[in-house]
């Protein structure tokens, strides 16, 4: 009888020892999470390729570019906020029968997001930018005093808008992003130059720590 209690109680001891982490995990949900971890505190600089116009369809977007750097905080594995600064440009141009000329407005934007990661290749972003107004210019309309192709202070201004993007890492520290962005601002009817913006951007997403390596 003591044999066999012997025998069985060595038959559960070997399985019990034997269970490796995943089965663990799944049992009892306990076990070792190499993926676990996450650093709080991301920095990047990253590039965007720009492709916006004036929202409506007398104007047709014109490929322009961005520059700019961005901190994110994660609360936790998959949520976080992210803040920053960057400058870019909005080129378009009017599809009138009497204007074709070309407008350019520059911007510093300082974005307030959020960002889900359902995994860690893959992050998505909600929230709002503000645009602070750097300088806007026409291809044509020239000032014939100064000889400046600028537009006259309050046409263009200072705007707010909201952007929607995905994010992913194909390499190492290097992610690539789509974002749409739409700022709006309230403008007189009677002119054509509008402070309504809409279109999309690519960006590449340079970490300047591996936020996959504790």
């Amino acid at each position: 009888m003591k044999k066999k209690i012997f025998f069985v109680f060595s038959l559960l001891s070997g399985f019990i020892f034997s269970q490796g982490d995943d089965l663990l995990l799944l049992q009892y949900n306990k076990g070792p999470d190499p993926d676990g971890f996450y650093k709080k505190w991301n920095f990047d600089i990253h590039y965007l390729t720009v492709f916006m116009k004036v929202k409506g369809k007398y104007s047709s977007p014109s490929l322009s570019y961005g520059f700019g750097t961005s901190a994110q905080y994660k609360f936790s594995k998959t949520f976080g906020i992210r803040s920053g600064v960057s400058y870019f440009n909005i080129k378009y141009k009017y599809d009138l029968s009497d204007n074709k000329s070309s407008d350019k407005i520059s911007y510093l934007t300082i974005p307030i997001t959020a960002r889900v990661s359902p995994s860690r290749k893959l992050m998505f972003e909600t929230g709002f930018i503000y645009n602070h107004l750097l300088g806007a210019e026409n291809s044509e309309i020239q000032d014939p005093s100064t000889g400046s192709f600028n537009y006259q202070e309050g046409i263009f201004k200072d705007v707010l808008g909201m952007v929607v993007a995905s994010q992913y890492n194909p390499w190492k520290r290097l992610n690539v992003s789509l974002q749409y962005r739409f700022l709006k601002k309230a403008s007189k009817p009677s002119v054509i130059q509008k402070n309504n913006f809409t279109g999309f951007l690519l960006g590449l997403h340079f970490f300047i720590f591996d936020p996959m390596k504790k």
